[in-house]
């Protein structure tokens, strides 16, 4: 397997669509969620391991009618040469803001927890904090959310996106609905890479030249904010009462790739699908 030192730090997390639709009553009385994620491609803004690895997440949650609220998820990456085996986990906790017709959007601090033989993209990264917003209308939904990531330094990401949620009622008497949201995000952050040059130093006196250069080797560290994947998806979710089924087929296109400090990635095809209940 391609190892990878993490040079670029900007946490690309899949939508867990597996909680379903949130209705305003569940809102008002909390809830409880447990859902099983499978995503075909493990990915950090497009960038990838050299085999290409499936991963597998358990997810519970737990949100009081206040709107605050916890959830935690265990990672479990397959591969040819791992099969499922347990990479790490993450916690969360966050504050869903009161939505409205007009708004919604969340704040959050998660804990990631990474096994130090973890080959996911993205295992440097230790915590990370941010806002999710959602200005609503009835053209598309224009969605803007901010985070800092904290590994060996502080980071910035930042998220522009479209989206338009179509919902087709069922069977209102047994809250079974069918939502359809196409979703296209431009994702930016930063990049950290490190240059290698050699420099030959002359020694001399009083301006004379003094023996033969001698070669240095300097390491030299830069950091930039640049665009970093272009993502389109639709999400579909099938609610039936408690129960909910999503599949959500993703195109994902990295940019900038710095393939000499040793990311690797293409534009793919993926899809996540989940099955999940809201208590």
């Amino acid at each position: 397997m391609k190892k990878y030192i993490l040079v670029l730090i900007s946490f690309f997390t899949c939508t867990l669509v597996a909680s379903g639709q949130q209705d305003s009553s569940e809102v008002k009385k909390g809830n409880f969620t447990a859902s099983l994620v499978y995503q075909s491609l493990a990915h950090f803004m497009g960038r990838t391991d050299s085999l290409s690895s499936s991963v597998f997440l358990p997810v519970i949650g737990l949100q009081a009618k206040s709107g605050l609220y916890i959830q935690g998820a265990a990672i479990f990456i397959n591969n040819t040469s791992l099969h499922n085996q347990l990479s790490g986990g993450s916690i969360e906790a966050g504050l869903r803001f009161k939505d409205t017709k007009e708004f919604g959007g969340n704040i959050y601090v998660s804990r990631f927890l990474y096994k130090e033989s973890s080959s996911l993209v993205q295992s440097a990264i230790q915590y990370q904090t941010g806002i999710n917003t959602s200005f609503k209308n009835n053209v598309a939904n224009i969605n803007i959310n901010g985070d800092l990531k904290f590994s060996n330094n502080t980071d910035i990401g930042l998220t522009g996106g479209l989206d338009h949620l179509f919902i087709i009622p069922l069977n209102i008497a047994r809250k079974q609905v069918l939502a359809i949201n196409p979703v296209a995000n431009a994702y930016f952050g930063t990049q950290r890479f490190i240059t290698n040059y050699t420099d030959k130093i002359q020694r001399d006196i009083f301006g004379v030249p003094v023996g033969s250069a001698t070669p240095t080797n300097t390491k030299k560290s830069t950091s930039t904010f640049n665009l970093l994947a272009l993502e389109y998806n639709v999400n579909l979710v099938l609610v039936l009462g408690k129960f909910n089924i999503s599949i959500s087929p993703s195109y994902i296109s990295p940019q900038n790739l710095v393939s000499q400090n040793g990311e690797y990635g293409k534009d793919r095809f993926y899809f996540s699908t989940s099955v999940g209940i809201r208590l």
